[in-house]
């Protein structure tokens, strides 16, 4: 399956990198949707457009697999002048390599990934240490929350364009139970108070993150962490409001249960929250990894996510109110030999979903007048790897009950992620979106793989706009979206 290889590497391995680059070439011939035309936005079978997916796939990651990219990683670690102390950084830089179909130029994204310093105090007693880590230029994998989907903290929180965003973190470990305090800044166009006719000084943004965990007995374990951030300032309301410059200050909080059956299984942990390392500990034969338990075993995690922001009240004129939104989830994995079985329940009410923008309307809470529904959705998902054939066949479903709001005027509108809206024909109400995925992974060697797979989505929520001006629900075959891809993918 196309997420298989990334993930169940990350989850049971540290980050890492090979020599000192970790790269992932992959070519891949996609279509999104065989049953429509360039009319619908679904060009023919093609190698250039990526990322073909059900909704429900690399939800601990931020990428899929079939996007080449590579980890630049130069990394040093060594034994302190002083006595029970150590230091390790790392220079990490992200390669993305692209193509623009619409000029059929090659380019590449560079951006920093996490390079960091970090010094480390040795204590008394078993894996027992404080550690003090300076995130030098992007401190985006230093985030709260635990599912990455629905992580919260990193650069996106800052509602406005930021460049760098470094951070510092202060943590103590010990036998797997942690505990930390840090910071991170941003800077960006922002208002001074005290002379507020500039509207585009530079001004630095602040957030400030806690947190920690106790593992129990080696099978059980319960984490918590909070935040507060200056998401943004008010600057679309009259310069001469009181409101006018004050800070929009993003509150939340975390909090995660998580058990297994036995030490054998690694907990669920995306690999784009952890430091990125290239150290002799962290070297492997092969990037190929799969589950592998004798007998059976289970891993269940839940999850829930609390986020306020105090913005421009949606009823009462130059007047502000904190709004909250909530997201959680429920994960299962079961592990038997080589079989996995996955469960996955999450929620996310409309508020937390467009947090980051922040709100329906920028800066602005949601109208008491407006009607709402939060996203619901499952996946289940089965995959087995046949060793000796180098094979794991593999299927995935999924529902989604997606978030809507209704307009005073009766306009209902699907939001399916923070900028993503479908607007529901007149009479219609919101649907279900139903995705599946069937496919194989073939294990070609220790460095690469083949993929083959099928995906089918229903979504009737999708439509048009008539010649008459009048929103009208799409064609059945573009409700209908069935796609493949075809991927060759290495990793050294």
């Amino acid at each position: 399956m196309a997420s298989l290889l990334p993930l169940l590497s990350l989850l049971s391995t540290p980050a890492h990198a090979g020599d000192f680059v970790d790269v992932w070439v992959s070519t891949a011939f996609e279509d999104t949707n065989v049953l429509a035309g360039p009319e619908a936005e679904s060009p023919t079978p093609n190698f250039v457009e990526r990322g073909n997916a059900a909704f429900f796939e690399n939800y601990e990651s931020r990428t899929t697999d079939d996007i080449s990219r590579a980890q630049l990683v130069l990394y040093r670690r060594d034994d302190s002048f002083f006595e029970n102390w150590w230091t390790e950084a790392a220079f990490v830089l992200r390669y993305t390599p692209y193509l623009d179909p619409d000029q059929t130029d090659p380019g590449t994204n560079i951006e920093d990934d996490g390079s960091y310093v970090r010094l480390v105090r040795v204590l008394p007693g078993d894996d027992h240490n404080i550690s003090i880590t300076g995130y030098a230029v992007d401190s985006d994998r230093f985030r709260l929350g635990y599912s990455y989907d629905l992580s919260w903290g990193g650069r996106e929180l800052f509602a406005k364009k930021v460049g760098a965003a470094p951070g510092v973190r202060l943590q103590w470990e010990r036998q797997g139970s942690y505990a930390f305090v840090g910071a991170k800044t941003a800077i960006t166009d922002g208002i001074d108070k005290s002379d507020a006719t500039d509207a585009s000084l530079n001004t630095t943004y602040y957030g400030v993150l806690a947190g920690g965990g106790l593992l129990v007995g080696k099978l059980f374990k319960v984490e918590v962490g909070a935040g507060s951030f200056q998401q943004d300032q008010f600057d679309n309301v009259d310069a001469a409001s009181e409101l006018y410059g004050d800070y929009i200050t993003a509150l939340g909080t975390a909090g995660q249960v998580a058990f297994r059956s036995t030490e054998d299984l690694s907990f669920i942990q995306s690999g784009d929250l952890r430091l990125y390392r290239n150290e002799p500990d962290a070297a492997k034969d092969s990037y190929i990894r799969h589950r592998k338990l004798d007998g059976a075993g289970v891993i269940v995690q839940a999850e829930i996510d609390r986020l306020s922001h105090n913005l421009l009240d949606g009823d009462v004129a130059n007047a502000t109110v904190v709004e909250s939104g909530y997201a959680g989830d429920l994960q299962a994995l079961v592990v038997a030999g080589t079989t996995n079985i996955g469960v996955d329940l999450v929620y996310k009410d409309l508020r937390y979903i467009v947090f980051n923008v922040p709100g329906i309307v920028s800066r602005q809470a949601i109208s008491g007048d407006f009607e709402t529904t939060p996203q619901l959705y499952g996946r289940l998902k089965f995959e087995h790897w046949f060793e000796n054939a180098h094979v794991t066949p593999g299927v995935g479903v999924g529902l989604m009950q997606p978030a809507t709001y209704t307009t005073p005027n009766g306009n209902t509108y699907v939001r399916t992620s923070e900028r993503d809206t479908e607007n529901i024909p007149a009479g219609q109400e919101a649907t279900a979106i139903l995705s599946g995925v069937a496919g194989a992974q073939v294990d070609l060697s220790k460095s690469m793989v083949a993929i083959g797979e099928v995906l089918y989505t229903l979504d009737n929520n999708r439509s048009n706009i008539s010649e008459e001006g009048e929103r009208v629900l799409a064609p059945s075959n573009e409700r209908n979206q069935l796609g493949f891809n075809i991927i060759m993918s290495a990793r050294f």
